[in-house]
């Protein structure tokens, strides 16, 4: 049946949350807009990429050839995010529209007339790439000279009536791919420590490219040609981004005098504030309360860089052209604004190494960002490490209420997100959550500030601290929301409505879901159990020995049943209140404390 503008209208009528109108993968026909794939900032033919992928098995993403007017783009959106510092306005928007007004105005005025050298030093890197791979390639492709065989005594030899026989050959000989692999590993020992250096990136593009179609065809193809060009297309990305970003940061520092821009002050000690959650949990609306915090704290707001990537997305690409793949702007923009994410790593570690670190606000979500660290447990390779005073936010928020939230930002900002991906993220980040808190709660070298947060409340209301603490000190306001941690992880991702969101009520019983709070009894030094509407705290766990400290306010706990099976899982149910230890009574003050939640008088 012909679609017509009828059937269109009641289609629109019909979507919502739960039915957004996109799906997590985007439609073929689509891919032709999506930015890593436009001419325009790419040289590589989309039915090239894809023909590449298929047959090396490298991601599609990693096959397009960046042009270097779009590497300018990305050097800076990540140099305008970490070094100034953009006013953030009074609505949600207003960061995003003054970050990409600053981002345009030093494109046009002060990088784009210098378009040429920039295009001549480029070619220059590729040129270099080329003749480097060209070189390595011939080496790792060409076999082993064959050795000499090693003469042994034969019996005519001990006679003295003949020569030495032959050594008898390896049982084994090294087969090309393990020859190719191990040169490359040989170049890439080479190059260690010039991490910058542009045989630095030729040689481990050439690595992921060699290891890479071995996996995926089961043997190295002898085509060299072929090789170098899809390397050299990995190094020039990378080593063609980073000199590029050196040769603008004059005319970017020029940019800044001139327009007037206020660069974050480098910091000896560096205050980072994170705010970790589910993607829609309400990251954004803590802004406004830690800018409060950092006027207490005695900070000026204004030497934080606000590192968000998602407004880099309106400027990566034109949502209002579009047309029928409007909602999926998101989408079309994510592989390249993980790239630039990545890259923006990669820039604050040098400005870290350079002694320029200043204060950070960190609001992104991406898909490793639950992961203290992929190879380590120190979170050694997170934003977070730069910080020696850090402030932590863990926003609790429903899954489906996620969902209900990013359809309306979809509508209001054209940001939409597909429910099974929303409901995925909640998945990762309620598994992830735990590992993350513990990482940076219990470092012995940084003073680390943690709050959870229930978003649970209406719009525009505060949210509801549930527990905070500092370091091994921990205190908890509301018991059960903490059980949400461990139950919004066994959601269903697949559901098609708010009904089927969740577990039934066995799995999702409290005795079932206290795993996050028994690891919280016996990791931390100290936590103190407070009502949320006073701050008396009514029992504490000292190195799991739980002490009363106020018999009626912990009996009234005990009424609930989610404390109680919460008290029960860390050893209250072998304690009635009369039987505990009594200790003084204590009531915090919660303007003694740096939360920025509601509870106590503000609750």
């Amino acid at each position: 049946m012909p679609v017509t503008s009828a059937t269109t209208e009641r289609e629109t009528s019909e979507l919502g949350p739960w039915r957004p109108g996109i799906e997590s993968a985007l439609p073929r026909a689509f891919m032709p807009l999506a930015t890593m794939y436009r001419p325009e900032n790419v040289a590589t033919r989309l039915e090239d990429a894809l023909e590449l992928s298929g047959f090396s098995g490298l991601p599609l993403q990693e096959l397009v050839a960046f042009r270097p007017e779009r590497l300018v783009v990305h050097e800076l959106l990540i140099r305008v995010m970490a070094d100034l510092s953009v006013p953030v306005g009074e609505k949600y928007a207003d960061l995003g529209v003054n970050f990409r007004r600053i981002v345009a105005t030093i494109l046009s005025d002060f990088v784009t007339p210098h378009a040429a050298e920039i295009s001549r030093n480029f070619e220059a890197v590729r040129a270099e790439a080329e003749a480097l791979l060209a070189r390595e390639i011939a080496g790792i492709l060409s076999p082993d000279p064959a050795p000499e065989a090693e003469a042994v005594p034969s019996w005519r030899s001990w006679l003295g009536l003949g020569a030495r026989a032959p050594a008898p050959a390896p049982t084994r000989p090294e087969s090309p791919e393990e020859r190719a692999l191990r040169r490359i590993a040989a170049w890439r020992a080479r190059e260690s420590g010039q991490e910058d250096s542009l045989a630095a990136a030729a040689s481990s593009a050439l690595q992921r490219v060699v290891s890479t179609i071995i996996r995926h065809r089961g043997k190295l193809i002898g085509d060299a040609a072929l090789l170098r060009s899809l390397a050299c297309t990995l190094a020039t990305n990378d080593h063609g981004s980073r000199q590029i970003g050196r040769l603008i940061e004059p005319w970017f520092h020029e940019a800044v005098a001139r327009e007037g821009y206020h660069t974050v002050t480098a910091q000896e000690h560096p205050i980072v504030m994170n705010v970790k959650g589910a993607s829609a949990s309400g990251k954004s609306t803590m802004r406004p309360l830690q800018r409060a915090l950092a006027g207490r704290i005695g900070v000026q707001w204004s030497d934080f860089a606000v590192i968000t990537p998602d407004i880099w997305r309106k400027y990566l690409l034109d949502y209002d052209s579009l047309g029928p793949a409007r909602r999926y702007a998101g989408t079309l923009t994510g592989h390249e604004v993980e790239i630039v994410d990545k890259k923006l790593d990669r820039y604050m570690a040098r400005k870290a190494r350079e002694g320029r670190m200043s204060h950070l606000l960190i609001d992104r979500f991406r898909f490793d960002s639950f992961n203290a660290d992929a190879s380590s447990e120190d979170g050694s390779q997170l934003l977070t490490r730069f910080g020696h005073l850090v402030f932590m936010l863990f926003m609790i928020t429903p899954p489906d209420a996620t969902v209900e939230r990013a359809w309306k930002r979809g509508e209001q900002f054209g940001r939409y997100k597909a429910v099974d991906d929303l409901l995925a993220h909640n998945v990762e980040a309620y598994t992830g959550m735990p590992r993350l808190f513990f990482t940076w709660a219990l470092k012995a070298d940084k003073r680390v500030h943690y709050e959870f947060l229930d978003n649970s409340v209406p719009e525009g209301e505060r949210p509801r601290t549930v527990a905070f603490g500092v370091n091994g000190v921990m205190t908890i306001l509301d018991l059960k929301f903490l059980l949400d941690v461990d139950r919004f992880r066994k959601i269903n991702i697949d559901a098609d409505g708010p009904e089927a969101v969740y577990p039934d009520a066995n799995q999702m019983a409290p005795e079932r879901n206290t795993d996050f709070l028994r690891q919280c009894a016996r990791r931390m030094a100290t936590i103190r159990f407070a009502e949320h509407g006073s701050g008396r705290v009514y029992a504490s766990l000292d190195r799991g020995r739980l002490t009363c400290r106020d018999g009626t306010a912990y009996a009234r706990a005990l009424a609930d049943p989610d404390m109680r099976a919460a008290f029960a899982a860390i050893g209250g149910d072998r304690l009635g209140e009369e039987a505990l230890p009594t200790a003084p009574s204590e009531i915090i003050n919660r303007d003694e404390t740096e939360t920025l939640g509601a509870w106590g008088d503000r609750a």
